[in-house]
């Protein structure tokens, strides 16, 4: 049997992954904010999108979860707990990419588009400083 296209990249899109979240666990307060105001989905969005896939919601939560979370932990660290709106905006941006990362090619161009392109719009404003 040959293996997928798909699955042929399983192992660089968890690595993907990985690097995501190092790199949500290094996020400065501005990247916080500035991710906060490109927010597009939240849960209940990607519950929408990912709708039409094959995927499950335990495919994927843990994941979205984790993401989460680690956005709430910088937060915490930064002093911005006090700011809910904020951090929760933000870490559904940084959630949504780690699916885009974890999904891959296993997903259509417009799914993944839309669960990456905010934080594409941030990284880029954040290098033009």
């Amino acid at each position: 049997m040959t293996e997928s296209l798909a699955a042929s990249v399983r192992g660089p899109r968890l690595a993907s992954f990985d690097e995501h979240m190092a790199r949500v666990r290094a996020l400065s307060t501005r990247e916080v904010i500035a991710l906060s105001k490109v927010r597009t989905l939240g849960l209940t969005e990607v519950f929408d999108l990912l709708a039409d896939t094959d995927f499950v919601v335990s495919d994927w939560h843990g994941s979205w979860t984790a993401a989460h979370q680690a956005v709430h932990e910088v937060c915490l660290a930064h002093g911005l707990e006090g700011l809910a709106d904020v951090c929760g905006a933000a870490a559904d941006v940084a959630a949504s990419q780690g699916l885009a990362r974890l999904f891959g090619s296993d997903v259509s161009v417009d799914v993944h588009m839309r669960l990456s392109e905010p934080w594409r719009r941030v990284m880029e404003r954040h290098a033009g400083l």
